[in-house]
């Protein structure tokens, strides 16, 4: 169980900003810092760098200040289980975790505070608990993707979110050419990353996001094949019919039948 203490989003201090805690606090503090900073967790000093997150145990001494230009973080105040928190997150604490998605950092912390301060009781509790679990669950896949270096990547956390894109909008002619110049790189060298991202290619992945998307529609619809040929990317009717058998072994007719007449 996790309880909020006090915390904050968006601070943003002076350049001349300095805090310190030469005894440290009574609970734990989580920072989500968003500007580079001079940092000191007990005798060890680190320089962090913009999107970073730091977790700082009860009774730590630590003080940080801004690096050149004015400070700005997202921070946390919370109680818990002291015995449990530290069998799962230990090797979180007390050292900066580079994060490639701040923005959903961000998103946490002031889900988190919202729900502080504005959730029912009865449901406030169980709303934090989610909200501390995956937020702390994904700084662990942070780490572990920092910790190796294939995963870590400068274009690791917008490949993640043009793919997410993609299976969205699964009806859209995305082609290398315009989803390259979002990264600003080759649509060659997005091709390889692609696949050595998510062990596919992207030709391949984005058929094979349509098809399961036409799959949905065939057996949750009643819409035509061409009107969800269309909807799932497909301007050629042929086509989609070629690639759905290909895909499923049978044609659409074929499978909303399978799925029709299912007890």
């Amino acid at each position: 169980m996790y309880t909020v203490i006090r915390g904050g989003y968006n601070a943003k201090h002076p350049k001349s900003f300095v805090l310190s805690r030469p005894q440290g606090v009574k609970n734990y503090v989580i920072l989500h810092v968003t500007s580079p900073a001079h940092f000191q967790i007990g005798e060890r000093k680190f320089d962090v760098l913009s999107n970073s997150m730091i977790l700082i145990r009860p009774n730590i001494p630590y003080q940080y200040c801004a690096a050149d230009h004015e400070y700005k973080n997202d921070w946390i105040h919370f109680a818990c289980d002291q015995d449990s928190f530290e069998s799962n997150y230990a090797h979180l604490c007390c050292r900066p975790i580079p994060i490639h998605n701040s923005l959903h950092f961000a998103q946490y912390f002031q889900h988190i505070i919202w729900e502080f301060n504005y959730a029912p009781s009865d449901l406030k509790q169980s709303n934090l608990d989610m909200l501390f679990q995956i937020m702390l669950n994904k700084l662990i896949q942070e780490d572990r993707e920092e910790a190796c270096a294939k995963s870590y990547s400068p274009y690791a956390a917008k490949l993640r979110d043009l793919r997410l894109t993609m299976q969205f909008q699964s009806n859209k002619n995305f082609t290398p050419e315009e989803l390259s110049s979002q990264l600003n790189i080759s649509p060659s060298y997005f091709q390889h990353l692609y696949k050595d991202f998510f062990g596919i290619s992207f030709k391949k992945d984005l058929i094979n996001m349509r098809l399961e998307h036409a799959r949905e529609l065939i057996a949750n619809t009643s819409l035509t094949f061409e009107q969800i040929a269309l909807m799932s990317g497909y301007s050629n009717q042929i086509h989609f019919y070629r690639q759905f058998k290909a895909h499923t072994g049978m044609t659409p007719k074929e499978y909303r039948l399978s799925i029709r007449i299912k007890p």
